[in-house]
């Protein structure tokens, strides 16, 4: 047995929504988690975001970076609890303060500190998509 396969998820596997302006960032989270085992949608900004969620049959989790161009990742998560309730997110930042001031907020929202390593993001993920 591989001792990465104890990290893999569950089938079916999660679909998760990335949305970072960053495409270094995309890709890499893109590479962790398929790696894991989910299933992965990417888009560079909020807009994209709600296209691709529009389209996908299922999303379960979208982890969006704060700070983008036009649509933040605030008011993204703020759209996609609205219409989509049982969608999951997480919002990742560089700035402490944001994730903080997220994460203890009027609706708290899961938070991912930027940097983060490869074991931090698929603990995040695990967490998140496991709570009720």
């Amino acid at each position: 047995m591989n001792p990465t396969d104890s990290t893999k998820t569950s089938s079916p596997a999660a679909t998760i929504l990335l949305v970072d302006d960053d495409p270094f960032m995309l890709r890499l989270m893109d590479l962790i988690l398929r790696d894991a085992g989910y299933q992965i949608v990417q888009a560079r900004n909020g807009e994209e975001a709600l296209a691709a969620i529009r389209e996908q049959p299922r999303v379960d989790l979208v982890i969006s970076d704060v700070v983008m161009p036009g649509m933040d990742g605030e008011l993204l998560r703020n759209t996609v609890s609205h219409h989509w309730p049982t969608c999951k997110f997480i919002v990742c930042s560089g700035y402490p303060d944001k994730c903080w001031d997220l994460a203890n907020g009027e609706i708290p929202v899961a938070t991912l500190p930027k940097p983060f390593t490869a074991s931090v993001l698929k603990d995040r993920v695990r967490e998140v998509l496991a709570a009720n």
